[in-house]
């Protein structure tokens, strides 16, 4: 997903995932979970984008995949380009540590462009085995 860094795209996110990962049966409890660590990235994305830029984007991409043993975990990367300036380095503010409560992973890349963060889900079970029909 391209969204334009504006708060409204926050509801975009959360619907789309909200929806994807239903169609992927994910467990509820940790749909939950994946959907409030990309909100969070996503709205420090938006939040730290210089106010005087206007047209700034935020990116965001996942997939599931599958661990050797059946577990499917989704990964998740938020990328704020060149404009994102998220807190100093070592300082890790509530949203971080929100995301970090959600996520088995984290991992904030700097590089030229910008910043893109990783965000990898606790295991579940293999699609047929596990958790409950809807």
């Amino acid at each position: 997903m391209v969204l334009m860094a504006d708060p409204v795209s926050l509801s975009v996110v959360r619907e789309r995932f909200r929806r994807w990962l239903g169609a992927l049966c994910w467990p509820p409890r940790e749909v939950d979970d994946i959907v409030m660590a990309v909100n969070e990235a996503v709205t420090s994305a938006v939040e730290h984008i210089h106010p005087s830029i206007i047209g700034a984007e935020v990116r965001v991409a996942a997939r599931q995949y599958a661990e050797p043993d059946g577990g499917r975990r989704i990964l998740v990367a938020v990328a704020g380009g060149e404009h994102w300036t998220p807190e100093p380095d070592g300082f890790e503010g509530p949203g971080l540590l929100m995301i970090h409560a959600c996520m088995d992973a984290i991992e904030v890349a700097r590089e030229d462009e910008g910043i893109t963060m990783l965000l990898t889900s606790a295991k579940v079970p293999p699609f047929d085995q596990g958790f409950p029909s809807r």
